[in-house]
């Protein structure tokens, strides 16, 4: 018994002393022949750093938390990237393919997710050489109708992303924030958070996520909005709630954002309608040149109330809602609760129409 406990513990220390940590890195790229290579992940922090020798590597390095990374081979110009889970990572490259990366079953199943996306990208290509050409003849109409199915065919890719990232744990989290979709509410992100497993916790990407979902909740149908103070383009100082109201649109907005100028002499128009029933709006600019800010201003002819920081997209109000595209928009009544948020122009026309 003593001998069989012993050669058990024998062989347990032989497989310990043989566990490596961290994860190999083997690369066979013939063309890169002694080619600079560096893999990094975000913020371009970096992993490794060294060269092929005839286009070979083998090399461990230490592990990470679950996340995108990106192997840059110098002689090959665009990088490759993949999801990290831990596994040992072999790229190979060639000039038909390119790269091919054996990574682990999560990117297998991100590769998978971009496969299923190609008709998406394929498709977009053609819209926009539509575009293009429709432009190039002035035709504003098919235009239109061109940016409406490109703005349809984003939804449905949007759409598609959505589900797989509801079923694919800590990789889901990290394809939704790289979505970056306006079409995903604080509910798809919650959705998303709450099916990755609780040992991925720490990773970045849930870590984002959670934030995500802290940052939108804020501006989520039904909170209060939290007033801020901010200059006006004469220097005075005004607080959005005390912008008077019984609804107040908060329209986030810069001169130098085009979907934003063609929104306003519809805003204009409704403002003229609504406003002696109880209709307000203030503009808060994501401008960072007071100059161009007060011109668009002119130009657009806007009655209504503005402020900004001048800080850009670094813009106290607009950073502390998460807006990450313009424009976008808040509707919220006299009690500064948050009754709408993202309204086209025909929607708030309709809300409108119907509150007032």
């Amino acid at each position: 018994m003593k001998k069989l406990l012993l050669g058990a513990l024998v062989i347990g220390t032989m497989v310990a002393c043989t566990e490596q940590e961290g994860f190999e890195l083997s690369i066979n790229a013939p063309m890169g022949g002694d080619s600079p290579i560096k893999l990094t992940i975000e913020n371009d922090e970096v992993l490794f750093e060294g060269n092929l020798e005839d286009g070979k590597l083998t090399t461990r390095i230490d592990d990470i938390p679950l996340q995108y990374a990106m192997i840059q081979i110098a002689e090959l110009g665009q990088p490759g990237v993949y999801f990290h889970d831990g596994s040992d990572v072999m790229v190979t490259f060639d000039s038909l393919n390119g790269y091919n990366i054996k990574a682990g079953v999560f990117n297998d199943s991100a590769y998978a997710l971009n496969d299923k996306s190609s008709i998406f990208n394929e498709t977009m290509m053609v819209l926009q050489n539509k575009f293009a050409e429709a432009g190039a003849q002035n035709d504003t109409l098919a235009q239109d109708q061109i940016r409406e199915e490109a703005m349809n065919l984003l939804s449905s890719q949007a759409k598609v992303n959505l589900e797989f990232a509801k079923k694919n744990d800590i990789l889901g989290a990290a394809i939704v924030l790289g979505a970056n979709s306006t079409d995903y509410t604080v509910e798809d992100f919650k959705a998303v958070a709450d099916q990755v497993s609780e040992e991925y916790h720490e990773s970045p990407d849930y870590i984002k996520l959670m934030e995500k979902v802290d940052v939108m909740s804020r501006s989520s149908v039904g909170s209060m909005f939290t007033d801020f103070y901010q200059n006006t383009p004469e220097g005075d100082s005004l607080n959005v709630l005390g912008v008077e109201g019984k609804l107040v649109l908060v329209d986030f907005w810069a001169s130098w954002c085009g979907p934003c100028r063609a929104a306003n002499p519809a805003l204009v128009e409704m403002y003229s309608t609504y406003s002696d029933k109880g209709f307000n709006i203030i503009g808060i600019s994501l401008d960072n040149d007071a100059n161009r800010w007060k011109q668009g201003i002119e130009e657009d002819e806007l009655p209504w109330p503005q402020i900004s920081d001048l800080g850009g997209w670094q813009n106290e109000i607009s950073t502390y809602y998460g807006i990450q595209f313009i424009p976008q928009n808040l509707l919220i009544d006299a009690e500064g609760k948050i009754v709408a948020k993202n309204l086209e122009t025909a929607e708030l026309a309709a809300f409108l129409s119907a509150q007032l």
